[in-house]
């Protein structure tokens, strides 16, 4: 540390030179001129520049524009610095002239040019030069009242010296600058300002910090002069001032600022007011110290701490940085107590502001000192752009009996030039304050990595079960900074009222970026028993534990109780999540048959309520059914494959779920989750918490049609006909729908999915067979539905429960033979009218529809003695092409009887055996002895409908045999 000590030796002041010849010129204003004495005023109003010039000759002068004076043991030495103007068309060559000092006392001494001017020997026509003098005036101390005169050679008088004038500097004038005015510098329009000073006691010692500010207001750059600075007190003492290390080796860019700070060690008991700053730099060829400049320096303040709450204005590298002490927190971390003080600072310069290797230390009451530590390692390696603010938090440990009240915080430097620890700032702390958590709802700004993010416990909600509350959270976080920013890891968890911490799976936090001003929203969930105090919990937010750091809580949130609200059918919620805002509806609730047990069909609705275009996520289900979970069984279904979501529109999908038909429940859980990169990351998409469980199936009267609107399979859908094939051991229904597309463009009908119920509501499973092509636009499908009931069912009282049938996660078609159908949507109750037939009585006019059927002729033949009977119809046949079908089931039967009685059937098909179109003609042949029994008469025909091995007679109609004689049998008639 350097040791302070009185000047003794003298020490010569002479006019500065940086980087160029250039002098001190008139005073500055300053705003900090309020404090002059009326002397000092009426000092600082004469300039040199009004005591004129003098004449060398025609068109050459001279003019007086500094002096100055330093006082030392072998004499002061005074410096002046003239200026000749040569205004002739010639040279004037300097060694014609020269100048004399004469003092107050009587002495006189001839001046001497300065090394740095030394080769100053002649001024150019139309030109001026600076050039400075010095002197050793004796014991003379003041400036005031000394001479200076010129002279030329003059070799006609007996001294060969001619005065040709001189300057006198009259009593009214102070080469020292006043206080809290700024001095100009010529050539280089740098100004200097002598700007404060404060008294500091270190270690039981006392020093002197004097800052003195340098302005470049030019256009090249200045490097540090190298200049000697020294302390003169009122009573004539002098100490060496040493500057810190950064105000060495500088160079002051045009148009910049800066302070350079110099401490001297003085004696506790000196007084500091009326003290002088003196500037000096050395001649090493003259082996002597010229005075640059004298600042009188205004009266020294003490090292006041920063009152709480309050701010304060630093120069940190040369930055104008605020800076204020913004809380003190006291924390316990495995047994130990802490206290974590946090420091926000404002970048006011215009440069990127680096990390200044502060020591930082806080102070009780009581005199105890403690080291604060940055938090984390980017604490003590920040940089801050210009406009930006950043908090750092620093941590101490600390007795756990210590108070806390009154405690500062100061920041300190350490100084290699001057090896010592110099203080920056104090800044009294404000007191210690709980981490109060935000409160319900509340946005909370926290810190990461020294950018600053909001956060926001958005929603919550819980319900019971079992013993349990079942927490769900929803976190939004928004980035506020202008780069991208990963969150750390955090770990979450859950404080309860009775002291316990319960863990939040935090895994939606692990990897989460945030863009600048992007926000997420984050789902979390938590199980807290429920004999804790649900109203009263916490969200405590900590980063990740790092080996040999400690972790406190980032922040605290308090969990609004709020229970679980419940959906209506019929009745939409607002929902928001990552993705949007959407409003949210159960359209409709479904539980009917499937397989051997049932399954359960819900209908949501979700709508984009905002202006954008939403990405729908992959999405599955979640089902519960009071305690039971049916998530292995549960498929999502969107009709239409839609995937994204414009400004108000609405997506229809559904959620299947197989539950035990036997299995009833009064409360119905579903929940939607995004499956974003695999099947353990998981974020909730929506849910839906419902009591209507009632099964919902829309009714259509018998006679009456309904209607699909599924997107692209629209169509309209009645009963055609409905009829029983009977037999001994069961009943089979059959029914006919006729299905008309609804649709503009040709397109696959639904499959369909039925099942017959009885009124004692037994659901019996049915057989479907329709279309597997694509119908056009008001096409028509016949789809044929039947299945076998015990003979015990009543037929007439059937209901035909049909429904959209579904493989996968979409739609199901003919056509998708490999595709298992896993259940069935938008099912509706038809009512039907199940009629018997009756036979007609001829068969001109017999229906299979879609195909119909007239014989218009028959006839069969026998010749005698033959054995066959050969029968031959006409017959026209037509099918419908009005109808699109599927395979073909149904199959005719011709039964032929002839007049014994015995029978021949044959199956014929339509397309093959019988051909469609008019005029057409069939021929069947019987085999028996026919010329022993048969000599006329005729044969019968029925007609029957074969359906699944079941038959439905048609019509029946005789038609006459016609019997050929042998003509060679017959005997010859004379």
């Amino acid at each position: 540390m350097h040791r302070s000590k009185k000047t003794c030796m003298a020490v010569v002041l002479c006019a500065a030179v940086l980087s160029q010849s250039f002098a001190f010129d008139t005073y500055g204003a300053s705003a900090a001129d309020s404090s002059l004495s009326k002397s000092a005023a009426a000092a600082s109003m004469f300039t040199l520049d009004q005591l004129g010039s003098v004449t060398l000759k025609q068109s050459v002068s001279v003019k007086l524009t500094d002096m100055n004076i330093f006082a030392q043991p072998d004499g002061s030495i005074l410096t002046y610095t003239l200026r000749y103007s040569n205004n002739s068309g010639s040279r004037v060559d300097l060694i014609d002239y020269f100048s004399k000092v004469s003092t107050p006392s009587g002495a006189i001494v001839k001046g001497k040019v300065v090394t740095m001017d030394a080769g100053k020997r002649s001024v150019p026509a139309n030109s001026s030069h600076f050039v400075t003098y010095h002197v050793n005036i004796g014991r003379s101390a003041q400036v005031n009242g000394m001479k200076v005169s010129i002279f030329g050679w003059d070799f006609s008088s007996a001294t060969y010296e001619k005065k040709l004038g001189g300057f006198t500097i009259p009593a009214q004038y102070s080469s020292v600058v006043p206080v809290g005015k700024s001095k100009k510098m010529n050539n280089l329009s740098v100004t200097a300002k002598a700007d404060t000073v404060q008294r500091y006691t270190i270690n039981g010692k006392v020093y002197i910090k004097l800052g003195m500010k340098l302005s470049n207001g030019g256009t090249k750059v200045l490097s540090d002069p190298g200049y000697k600075a020294y302390l003169k007190s009122a009573g004539g003492s002098v100490f060496e001032l040493l500057p810190e290390s950064s105000g060495t080796g500088y160079k002051l860019q045009p148009q910049e600022s800066r302070t350079i700070y110099y401490w001297a060690e003085i004696p506790s008991t000196m007084k500091t007011n009326g003290m002088t700053l003196q500037l000096a730099q050395e001649d090493e060829a003259l082996k002597i110290h010229l005075p640059v400049q004298s600042f009188k320096l205004p009266a020294s303040g003490s090292d006041i701490a920063v009152a709480k709450g309050n701010s304060a204005k630093l120069m940190m590298k040369q930055q104008p940085v605020t800076v204020k002490a913004e809380r003190m927190q006291r924390m316990k971390h495995n047994g130990k107590v802490y206290l974590r003080v946090g420091v926000n600072v404002a970048n006011g310069g215009k440069k990127v502001l680096s990390d200044p290797g502060y020591k930082v230390q806080l102070k009780s009451a009581g005199g105890s000192v403690f080291d604060l530590v940055p938090e984390d390692e980017t604490g003590g390696s920040f940089k801050i752009q210009p406009g930006q603010k950043r908090t750092i938090y620093y941590l101490a440990e600390v007795p756990s009996t210590l108070k806390t009240d009154n405690m500062t915080m100061q920041f300190m430097q350490e100084d290699e030039a001057l090896k010592m620890t110099l203080p920056v700032k104090t800044f009294k702390l404000p007191s210690v304050t709980a981490d109060v958590p935000a409160a319900d709802y509340a946005v909370k700004t926290i810190s990461v990595n020294h950018l600053m993010i909001e956060t926001q416990l958005k929603s919550t909600s819980v319900y019971a079960e079992n013993d349990t509350g079942k927490w769900s959270l929803q976190f939004r976080v928004k980035n506020l900074g202008e780069k991208s920013l990963k969150l750390p890891a955090y770990e979450l968890s859950i404080l309860t009222h009775e002291g316990y911490s319960i863990p939040v799976n935090a895994k939606a936090l692990a990897n989460v970026t945030l863009k600048p001003l992007e926000e997420k929203l984050i789902d979390l969930r938590a199980d807290v028993p429920l004999h804790m105090k649900q109203n009263m919990l916490q969200l405590q937010l900590t980063e990740p534990a790092v080996e040999g750091k400690i972790t406190f809580p980032a922040a605290l949130y308090k969990i609004p109780y709020a229970q679980e609200g419940k959906s209506y059918l019929g009745s939409e919620n607002i929902i928001e999540n990552d993705h949007g805002t959407f409003g949210v509806k159960l359209s409709s609730y479904q539980r009917l048959p499937w397989g051997d047990g049932d399954q359960i069909a819900a209908r949501i609705s979700i709508r984009n309520t905002k202006a954008l275009t939403v990405q729908l996520p992959e999405l599955k289900a979640q089902v519960k059914a009071d305690m039971r979970d049916l998530s292995s069984t549960a498929q999502i279904v969107v009709p239409n494959d839609q995937t994204t979501l414009a400004s108000n529109e609405t997506v229809e999908m559904y959620v299947l779920a197989n539950v035990p038909y036997s299995y009833n429940f009064n409360q119905l859980r579903i929940e939607l989750e995004e499956i974003s990169s695999g099947e353990a990351d998981v974020t909730r998409f929506l849910s839906l918490n419902t009591r209507a469980v009632n099964n919902v199936v829309n009714q259509v009267a018998a006679g009456e049609s309904y209607r699909i609107d599924t997107p692209g399979k629209k169509a309209e859908v009645r009963e055609r006909m409905s009829t029983v094939y009977p037999d001994s051991s069961s009943n089979l229904i059959y029914t006919e729908l006729e299905m008309t597309s609804q649709e503009t463009r040709q397109s696959k009908q639904a499959q369909l999915v039925a099942y017959y119920k009885t009124p004692d509501n037994e659901y019996f499973e049915a057989e479907v067979n329709q279309s597997s092509v694509k119908t056009g636009p008001n096409g028509k499908n016949l789809v044929t539905v039947w299945s076998k009931l015990p003979l015990n069912v009543n037929t007439s009282q059937l209901v035909l429960y049909i429904g959209e049938g579904v493989a996968g996660e979409k739609l199901t078609d003919q056509r998708e033979e490999s595709t298992e159908v896993i259940g069935s949507i938008n099912t509706v109750g038809l009512a039907l009218s199940p009629r018997a037939f009756q036979p007609a009585t001829n068969l001109g006019n017999v229906e299979l529809f879609p195909y119909k059927l007239s014989i218009t002729r028959g006839e069969a033949r026998l010749s005698e003695g033959k054995d066959t009977l050969n029968t031959a119809i006409d017959y026209n046949l037509s099918r419908n092409g009005d109808y699109e079908t599927g395979e073909y089931e149904h199959k005719l039967i011709m039964e032929m009887i002839d007049p014994t009685g015995q029978s021949t059937e044959k199956t014929l098909t339509f397309g093959t055996d019988l051909s469609i179109g008019s005029n057409k003609s069939y021929t069947m042949t019987m085999n028996n002895n026919f010329h022993k029994n048969i000599s006329g008469g005729g044969v019968r025909i029925n007609l029957y409908d074969e359906f699944q091995g079941r038959r439905m007679l048609l019509g029946s109609q005789s038609y006459p045999i016609i019997y050929e004689e042998n003509q060679a049998n017959r005997p010859d008639s004379d």
